[in-house]
């Protein structure tokens, strides 16, 4: 799709009529990548050996879920089985490892099974930081996803969590753990010279993870003017709109002096950014307009196209497999639309059919 060769963007770039774009990898999977480079396979490793150990043997499973009732510590029932294309399942596997973290370690000494990770002080804190950065990490995958996320909100997304990590860096460093929960609650076993060798991995490993995204999302951070214009058009450079957005840049820039001094249109900005966009004059400001329309027409994700496929998997199950192309497509639109039908002012002008 995005080949630099043989792909649509390559075709696309070769062919001389073709008018000048912008092309950039889906936020989304860029942000899995990134999170990837929080490398801490002693953790994972022998987290999922005990998770699978206990979940795909099915006598194992009973017994385990036995135990965590005999305890009655209003513990959670279960843990999840990991699944690797499932992003979020990585972060509720070893946030419900910790807290089953006795319970596991009880039932490996039963099955006479030696884990001595269970017993590391150093790497229960490990788990307990990879636990926090995890949870940080869904919130912002979370915050990501939806249907009606325009790029400049996945772009301050990102961004806001680039400036989350200095954040919790410097709170590392100074032994504020107020961001880390679970590291602040498995910090209380250990002295305080261990915990401070520990602060100094962290914090490192933090400022690696900082640098990942400052990298991968390097080409948004220099068009980044140019996109959040859109949602904040008055307080915008005059100078922010460049090829391939606007065709003159001069006039672009004293249609962003006239905008700024619009005192009626900063009434209409309240109402939301679409809103807004809508009651800019093309007459009056035709180069601003087509650059706010080009920037609204982009899709920061393909989070809408997968979400279709994921509604497809539903609507033509093994139950519905006769349904036609048409049948298909028909319901797919039904699933996947914003719209709200009028149903009162369709039925206004049906007559009741009675039985006799």
């Amino acid at each position: 799709m995005i080949g630099s060769v043989n792909g649509l963007v390559g075709l696309c770039k070769a062919d001389q009529t073709f008018p000048t774009f912008w092309n950039f990898h889906c936020i989304i999977h860029r942000e899995q990548l990134v999170s990837k480079s929080l490398n801490l396979d002693n953790v994972m490793k022998p987290v999922m050996e005990m998770v699978n150990y206990i979940r795909t043997h099915a006598l194992n499973h009973r017994q385990f879920r036995n135990l965590i009732a005999e305890l009655d510590q209003g513990l959670p029932g279960d843990l999840p089985l990991h699944c690797t294309v499932r992003w979020l399942s990585k972060g509720k596997v070893l946030s419900r490892f910790f807290e089953l973290l006795d319970a596991v370690k009880m039932f490996m000494e039963e099955k006479n099974k030696d884990y001595p990770e269970l017993s590391d002080l150093e790497w229960i804190m490990d788990l307990a930081f990879l636990v926090d950065m995890l949870c940080h990490l869904d919130r912002l995958n979370l915050s990501l996803q939806g249907k009606l996320k325009m790029l400049p909100d996945l772009v301050q997304s990102v961004f806001a969590f680039v400036n989350k990590l200095k954040l919790f860096k410097a709170h590392i460093q100074k032994g504020d753990l107020t961001h880390f929960p679970t590291l602040l609650k498995a910090s209380g076993q250990v002295t305080s010279a261990a915990l401070n060798k520990q602060r100094a991995r962290y914090a490192a490993l933090v400022e690696n993870l900082h640098e990942s995204f400052v990298s991968r999302f390097r080409d948004l951070q220099m068009k980044r003017p140019q996109i959040t214009f859109l949602v904040d058009p008055f307080n915008a450079e005059t100078d922010c709109l460049k090829a391939p957005l606007v065709t003159d840049e001069a006039a672009a820039e004293l249609e962003m002096i006239d905008l700024c001094e619009e005192d009626q249109l900063k009434a209409a900005l309240r109402e939301g950014t679409i809103e807004f966009w809508k009651s800019v004059p093309m007459e009056k400001y035709p180069n601003v307009k087509q650059a706010a329309l080009k920037v609204l027409s982009m899709f920061g994700s393909t989070y809408v196209c997968e979400s279709l496929f994921s509604t497809l998997k539903h609507v033509k199950s093994k139950h519905r497999s006769v349904l036609t192309d048409t049948h298909v497509k028909e319901l797919l639109r039904v699933a996947t639309t914003e719209y709200k039908p009028d149903l009162k002012r369709i039925v206004q002008d049906k007559e009741c059919q009675k039985s006799h």
